[in-house]
């Protein structure tokens, strides 16, 4: 324990000597370089097709960050197929650089993304520069800007992601959505749900289908919290409504709603419903087909879910085939054992 506090102490010292300031890192500003990171696991070649890439900064002595690994593992596995590259970058000091490599073996598969240790300056231009002094801490880019920071526990993170793969990080109003979402946290903490409630309703006014985060918190908020499912199924409702232009959004929601491990229970036949507006909106998106593809095999529909796995796979780019026949043979054997299975989280 002695050990890795003077490890911590040791990378905070390193992280934070310089005497100039760096620029400043919010949501909005340019994606700071990657150089000087020495690879571990995969390659920087794995990222220059990223749509999204996230950079996760985080340490072997770092408790709550082994505890986020498979997470993070899982939104990299699921989101690949749609451009998601993620690279986990090491903090660890250089007398604990040598922990790294069998650190990442002993993970084995719940660590399989993109690896590296910081050398010198990257922690500099991204975690001093963004004002973050714990990990784990991610970064979330697309089109060659910061989009997210946070946890990757966080709530915000997984939907970060999605807003971000399907087009829908607006550099404007995500920030002040986000500023509505922490007062909505802050009110929640203390049980006062009107007041949480009304928060979450003006973070969706922005644009509805900017931040599907927020109806899912508020989702969350009547289903788990408040313990009301007939609001939360009616909520449920009303969202879908708001979102009948946006098809892609809308199949993200009832995918939540069908198997989030989130939730305590699952509305299937609201995501049902869901799906159905966004298959007659937008079915021949791939987005909407796995997602509905999903939803069909949370309710434990494999011939459904094949189907629509398998329009989506013959529909796909050939970078995208790869990652979307493995759900595909997932949803197969699970229709041959005549079995339950969860895939894509």
């Amino acid at each position: 324990m002695l050990t890795h506090t003077i490890a911590a102490f040791t990378c905070v010292a390193t992280l934070f000597a310089a005497a100039q300031e760096p620029e400043k890192l919010t949501v909005g500003s340019a994606m700071p370089s990657l150089d000087n990171i020495e690879m571990m696991q995969g390659s920087m070649a794995n990222l220059t097709d990223a749509k999204v890439t996230v950079v996760e900064f985080w340490a072997t002595w770092c408790g709550p960050c082994v505890k986020a690994i498979p997470h993070i593992n899982e939104v990299a596995k699921a989101n690949a197929w749609r451009g998601l590259r993620v690279l986990g970058v090491s903090i660890d000091s250089t007398e604990d650089k040598g922990k790294v490599d069998p650190f990442i073996k002993k993970m084995g598969s719940r660590m399989t993304y993109n690896v590296g240790w910081a050398g010198d300056g990257v922690s500099r231009r991204w975690m001093e520069a963004s004002g973050q002094k714990g990990i784990p801490t991610a970064f979330v880019c697309t089109n060659g800007k910061v989009a997210w920071i946070g946890h990757p526990t966080d709530d915000g993170f997984e939907s970060a992601v999605r807003k971000c793969l399907s087009g829908r990080f607006d550099p404007e109003l995500s920030p002040k959505g986000e500023q509505y979402l922490e007062a909505a946290r802050n009110a929640a903490k203390k049980k006062n749900w009107r007041e949480a409630s009304r928060h979450i309703d003006d973070c969706i006014a922005l644009k509805p289908e900017i931040f599907v985060d927020a109806m899912e918190a508020k989702y969350r908020m009547l289903a788990d919290q408040q313990m009301d499912a007939a609001a939360a199924k009616a909520w449920a409702s009303e969202a879908a409504g708001k979102l009948s232009s946006s098809p892609v959004a809308l199949a993200e929601f009832a995918v939540f709603i069908a198997q989030d491990p989130r939730l305590q229970q699952h509305d299937l036949e609201s995501a049902q419903v869901m799906i159905d507006g966004a298959m007659a909106s937008g079915g021949t998106k791939t987005d909407v087909l796995v997602s509905a593809a999903r939803v069909a095999a949370a309710a434990g529909k494999f011939e459904v879910a094949v189907d629509l796995q398998n329009k989506a796979w013959r529909q796909a780019s050939p970078e995208q085939k790869p990652f979307l026949k493995t759900d595909l043979d997932a949803y197969k054997q699970s229709q041959a054992k005549g079995a339950s299975a969860k895939v894509g989280q």
